[in-house]
């Protein structure tokens, strides 16, 4: 079995377990990202890629939080970024992780000092949450740029920065709030993004991804496109997805049907058998 197959074995486990807690609690998820890509285009997972990602509203998310720890059973953790890689700053998402099996990985490579000993190489599942945003294009771009300011400062508590990673303006402006985020609390720069999250009130008619990595924030979405979930088939399994996913996925990736140049057909998170 290569990497991969592995880390598609494990991702079916976190996937059924996240399905079958959800569903005892009364939580709505959404399958999200290039997982719910996986569903529309391939009706499986897509064939190179090596995670899950899954959405909740705000609510829905603090309902997931509130499940007992006793409901995951011995191999499943759910876990919060702060306590996955305490010390250090990786991103926000809260992550399901699996205990019961390990495949190599390169995902805390920027962090790796920090992550727990129980934590290496165990693959996890991605909780993203959906806050409200608001219906001005103008007021959620001022919402986005506070909330990349208070992301960029806490880069400043990452181990490294691949700064190739970011265009040459953005490159600069993460180098400026990292050299200021270093000096302050993590904890109370995490407090402070989280507060700005849910800082638009209810009643608006958009939704923003509003724990998803720096550049992605722009993503906005009508909340009546996850009014309801309807099941899609992936592999043997069903799991929820949003009522207009076709929407979603427009969205958030355009022509999401079209296939990516090969060369970017690569896994993200393990390490490829090869090297």
């Amino acid at each position: 079995m290569t990497n991969l197959e592995k880390a598609h074995e494990i991702n079916r486990i976190l996937m059924r377990k996240l399905d079958s807690v959800c569903k005892e609690y009364g939580v709505t998820y959404y399958y999200d990202s290039g997982s719910l890509i996986g569903a529309v285009r391939h009706h499986d997972f897509i064939p190179w890629d090596d995670d899950i990602d899954i959405a909740f509203t705000r609510e829905q998310y603090n309902k997931l939080l509130a499940i007992p720890k006793e409901a995951w059973g011995d191999d499943f953790e759910l876990v919060k970024v702060k306590d996955l890689v305490p010390g250090s700053f990786f991103d926000f998402p809260t992550r399901l992780v699996y205990l019961g099996d390990s495949v190599p990985l390169q995902s805390y490579d920027k962090v790796k000092e920090h992550v727990p000993e129980k934590y290496k190489d165990k693959l996890v599942l991605d909780c993203f949450i959906l806050d409200n945003a608001y219906d001005s294009k103008f007021k959620q771009t001022i919402l986005r740029m506070r909330l990349t300011f208070i992301y960029g400062q806490c880069m400043g508590h990452r181990d490294s920065i691949d700064y190739s990673e970011f265009g040459t303006i953005t490159g600069c402006g993460v180098r400026f709030f990292a050299a200021i985020g270093k000096y302050k609390s993590l904890d109370k720069l995490r407090e402070k993004y989280d507060r700005v999250s849910q800082s638009v009130k209810d009643g608006t008619q958009h939704y923003f991804y509003s724990n998803y990595p720096m550049p992605e924030l722009k993503k906005w979405v009508k909340k009546e496109w996850y009014d309801g979930t309807v099941p899609l088939k992936v592999g043997e399994d069903y799991f929820e997805c949003p009522r207009d996913y076709d929407s979603v996925l427009r969205a958030c990736y355009g022509d999401y049907m079209q296939l990516p140049p090969e060369e970017e057909r690569q896994p993200y998170h393990i390490i490829p058998d090869n090297e």
